[in-house]
């Protein structure tokens, strides 16, 4: 039986996010154009969301550049698309990009600048709202988290900050890149509140497998350059299914 005053009550919750976008093109009608499907299809979805306009990729450069999602022309006079990509990139590796353009023989630089997609035009209606749930898929991801009570202290985890998840003498323990968070409960109660990316590799762990950074059997390595086990028994279903996630996550 827990003591009176250690206890805890986790959820699942998904902070409701306001998107800013950004659209870059030097032509104020395919500007207008994209801002318009663009919006049509957030509203569709119930998503919150702004957009900003530029038809000078210098302007859109020298804005503090807090965008969740930038579309950008490539053929653009003072800075083209790829160059501003590769400078947006040295400021924010957060930020989503779609590049929106007749040009087909820049589509290699896009995977240089980690872009999200690459879409030719005339815009197709389905390839720009697949590019955009995409994007939302992703921030959803990161927004997902659970909320824990330890004593008379409250604390919200995001799924993402968690690397594995550790059982120990009736005790959570949830590592963290640079730390590490403990309270009473049972694995099997926060499994529930996990999603897809977490994986139970051994009765006493879950592993999220975004932070895996090697697998020598027996054993896991973080990024963080932790170690976790894989029992005997789960090796196979572990392989089977990180191989699976690995897959579905770089499509």
């Amino acid at each position: 039986m827990l003591s009176n005053n250690i206890y805890f009550i986790m959820t699942c919750f998904v902070v409701k996010k306001m998107y800013k976008i950004a659209i870059c093109d030097d032509e104020k009608i395919m500007c207008e154009y994209l801002q318009k499907k663009v919006s049509e299809i957030l509203t569709q979805w119930e998503i919150l969301f702004s957009i900003t306009c530029y038809t000078d990729a210098l302007d859109l450069l020298n804005t503090p550049l807090c965008y969740d999602l930038m579309l950008l022309d490539i053929q653009m006079p003072h800075l083209d698309g790829i160059a501003l990509a590769q400078k947006i990139r040295a400021q924010s590796e957060k930020c989503e990009l779609i590049f929106i353009t007749i040009l087909k023989e820049y589509v290699l630089y896009a995977f240089e600048v980690e872009a999200l997609d690459y879409i030719y035009k005339p815009i197709e209606q389905k390839r720009l709202e697949n590019a955009l749930k995409r994007a939302i898929k992703h921030y959803q991801k990161e927004n997902k988290g659970i909320l824990i009570q330890n004593k008379n202290c409250y604390q919200t985890i995001k799924l993402e900050e968690i690397y594995y998840c550790e059982v120990m003498n009736r005790k959570l323990y949830l590592h963290l890149q640079h730390d590490v968070i403990e309270y009473y409960g049972k694995l099997q109660e926060i499994q529930k509140q996990l999603d897809k990316r977490f994986l139970k590799c051994h009765r006493s762990y879950i592993v999220n497998m975004d932070y895996i950074k090697k697998y020598e059997s027996p054993i896991i390595t973080m990024q963080n350059g932790e170690k976790v086990p894989v029992s005997r028994l789960q090796q196979k279903e572990f392989i089977e299914k990180m191989l699976y996630y690995i897959k579905g996550r770089e499509i």
